[in-house]
């Protein structure tokens, strides 16, 4: 992400796969069109020899929407730079790792570092940082919001981690007003009730307004027309979108990060995008998408509110379907939902035994993944 948390790239645990199986599975995600629907979106690979990289790789993959990470200590074998310089010059981008030891003396080609920060910010990365100007460098593995902060202060511009799961301590939301008001017009939508109540409570918050005009005016909508009243947005956006923006705006109002989204916001994205595709695939209608949309966005709200799950869920009046694949998983919902949370887990939490168990295929499950990444990097761009 960078600091605005908009999705930047995707970086796959491949473990100890070797590379010509790594370009396999790259090969395949590009048959599933990872490439041509993630727009703007690069894979990063961490490439242990990138010797054994094949030379004609350019003719497999879109080298432009890659970056390689290569050891400070391989980049100074001749042979590999001799590789690096290759695959720079048909589009790929470098990015210097594991450089602890190394200061000033890394690759002369490098334009790019990153830094394992899952402990501190290595005193040793600004340096390099300043002699390599203008790179949008990596900070890796950050483990909470602190030091998240701290690589933004240091100058790094991208960020990957978990501090999105570990907010600040004083991060229990926005004011209760704020929060009340929200809930109460997740109410409302639910119980479909009539627009000029649901205008009455956009006007008494000039941000969540503002936010609406904002919405029903973005490119995801495609509006043309100009919108001169609340309910005229409200009926532009419709009941069933307007609930899951909705949704989606109790985690992108409660923080001020930097100008951009609250952290939380994008992995409560993911998560609802990926439930209601999986839910898709095993055949779901509208009322069981929309549930398996709102067990994943409501499923890190005990992280946004500082506050027991159970506690939080409470004003919303779920159903017992929903109550309980969030509080127990139980049930499909709750089966899809212990999937879901692994999706953007190392892969030794991963279990692809629930893959089965969902009744799905590997091919339906990357086309799940790749789907909801899809909107996530919509979402990013139009909050």
């Amino acid at each position: 992400m960078n600091s605005k948390q908009q999705l930047l790239a995707l970086q796959a645990d491949f473990g100890a796969l070797p590379v010509s199986e790594v370009i396999g599975v790259l090969q395949f995600l590009q048959e599933k069109e990872i490439f041509s629907r993630l727009t703007g979106i690069s894979v990063l690979i961490r490439a242990a020899d990138p010797v054994l990289i094949p030379a004609d790789i350019d003719t497999r993959l879109p080298l432009a929407r890659l970056l390689l990470s290569i050891s400070a200590k391989s980049a100074e074998d001749k042979e590999v730079q001799t590789r690096l310089k290759h695959f720079s010059s048909h589009g790929a981008r470098i990015v210097i790792d594991d450089i602890e030891a190394y200061d000033n003396a890394i690759w002369e080609g490098a334009k790019k570092i990153s830094a394992d920060c899952s402990k501190d910010i290595p005193a040793h990365a600004k340096p390099l940082m300043i002699r390599l100007h203008g790179g949008n460098h990596i900070a890796q593995n950050l483990p909470n919001a602190a030091l998240q902060e701290q690589a933004n202060e240091a100058g790094f511009k991208w960020f990957s981690g978990d501090y999105a799961f570990h907010p600040p301590v004083n991060n229990k939301a926005a004011d209760a007003t704020a929060r009340t008001r929200l809930l109460k017009l997740l109410g409302l939508v639910a119980r479909d009730a009539e627009s000029r109540e649901l205008e009455e409570l956009f006007k008494q918050d000039a941000t969540l307004s503002f936010m609406l005009f904002k919405l029903v005016s973005s490119a995801a909508f495609a509006q043309t027309v100009r919108v001169s009243s609340f309910g005229q947005a409200i009926n532009l956006l419709g009941r069933r979108q307007l609930q899951r923006w909705l949704q989606l705006l109790l985690y992108a109002r409660q923080q001020d990060h930097h100008g951009g989204l609250n952290p939380l916001m994008p992995r409560a994205a993911f998560r609802a995008a990926l439930m209601e595709a999986i839910c898709l695939k095993r055949g779901g209608n509208k009322d069981e998408l929309d549930c398996a949309f709102m067990v994943g966005m409501f499923s890190l709200l005990d992280k946004l509110f500082g506050n027991p799950l159970i506690e939080v869920l409470q004003p919303l009046n779920l159903n017992s379907d929903v109550l309980n694949a969030l509080l127990q998983k139980s049930g499909t919902l709750g089966k899809s939902l212990d999937l879901v949370e692994r999706a953007d887990r190392p892969f030794k939490d991963f279990n692809p035994g629930l893959i089965e168990e969902l009744g799905l295929s590997a091919d339906d499950y990357y086309e799940c993944v790749i789907t909801a990444y899809a909107w996530v990097n919509q979402v990013c761009q139009d909050m």
